[in-house]
């Protein structure tokens, strides 16, 4: 508007001029003009944690680690300790807030500051705050199963119902050395497919040591990709992705994603604490197997805000990777498995 007779338009006149406008519009392109995704990336692996859920308050990572360094069974567990998450030897230390709400606050900065939706995993009461003070950014998830201890399914119903349950993730009954195809967790599964909840279930790596300081129970043999197939094919409606993408099992999660075509995984924690001589050439296996629209990005960070970002900037850099195929892991691949609008191909 140029003059002040056309500024005397009434509101009600203005809002017919532009409603008709966009009519005319559409009618002449068919479809209005596809909308920009409100995110830059998916993150399938978010925390919800509090200080004290990895370990004691104030612990440390390396980001990568540059080595996993030999433990003296004869010596002190406090040593090895030290190395891990006390005074870790590395040019990247990530340091993890002592109280609840730095640690929520950090987490959903990083979310913000890399436009980042998190599919968010913890107990009900801690991802929902999270959630209330997320602005948007959070999903959330449930996720259960370190100590061996398996909630009610009818909890999970409630939650569900009330909105603050979006997916079962993640579940790390490996932990207690508890395989997918244990009977003690089929009801989840029957559950999650008659209700259509997508799972991320941990398969593949824990803390070096952690059956000796941690989870007395956790075995490696039970994160073998091909523990699952059993599941997969009681339940062919399941949506289901393997957190850290089944590493160090590669050829059975090829396998397991060749033989099964709805079966994504997650990169977590492989793409910060893992360095780049031993993530990048296990992710361009995933790649040239086929699988890029697959791979989902995932942080796994824990208790470590800063491991967001570095993750992100992990795949962003990563030199064997296509613009397109940077966006399907950072965002489409998580859109197409959530099923969530209009952040699809």
């Amino acid at each position: 508007m140029r003059n002040g007779a056309e500024c005397t338009m009434s509101r009600r006149a203005l809002y017919y001029t532009v409603a008709l406008g966009c009519i005319v519009a559409i009618a002449f392109t068919g479809t209005p003009a596809p909308a920009r995704p409100k995110f830059d990336v998916i993150d399938m692996h978010f925390h919800a944690d509090r200080p004290d859920d990895q370990g004691p308050p104030g612990g440390k990572a390396c980001a990568p680690y540059p080595e996993w360094a030999p433990r003296d069974p004869g010596q002190p567990l406090d040593g090895y300790l030290d190395w891990f998450t006390g005074h870790p030897d590395c040019p990247t230390v990530l340091s993890s807030p002592t109280d609840a709400d730095t640690l929520r606050d950090r987490g959903i900065a990083q979310l913000k500051r890399y436009n980042v939706l998190a599919l968010a995993g913890g107990s009900a009461e801690v991802v929902d705050d999270y959630r209330r003070h997320g602005d948007g950014h959070i999903l959330p998830g449930i996720g259960f199963g370190s100590s061996g201890a398996l909630p009610p399914i009818e909890d999970l119903r409630r939650l569900h119902a009330e909105g603050k349950m979006q997916a079962l993730s993640e579940i790390t009954t490996q932990y207690a050395g508890i395989a997918p195809d244990d009977p003690r967790i089929e009801p989840y599964f029957a559950f999650a497919e008659a209700n259509d909840i997508p799972i991320g279930i941990h398969m593949g790596p824990g803390p070096p040591g952690t059956a000796y300081f941690a989870t007395p129970h956790y075995l490696v043999s039970a994160g073998d990709p091909l523990r699952l197939e059993p599941v997969l094919i009681r339940h062919p409606k399941l949506r289901v992705y393997v957190a850290h993408a089944g590493w160090p099992f590669g050829d059975a999660m090829i396998a397991m994603m060749f033989a099964h075509p709805q079966l994504y995984v997650d990169v977590a924690v492989l793409d910060w604490a893992y360095p780049d001589q031993q993530f990048y050439p296990y992710l361009r296996r995933l790649i040239d197997a086929g699988f890029e629209r697959r791979i989902m990005f995932g942080s796994d960070n824990m208790v470590w805000p800063d491991a967001i970002g570095i993750a992100i900037e992990r795949i962003r850099r990563a030199p064997f990777l296509t613009e397109r195929q940077k966006r399907l892991i950072l965002l489409d691949n998580a859109s197409s498995f959530l099923r969530i609008d209009g952040y699809g191909r």
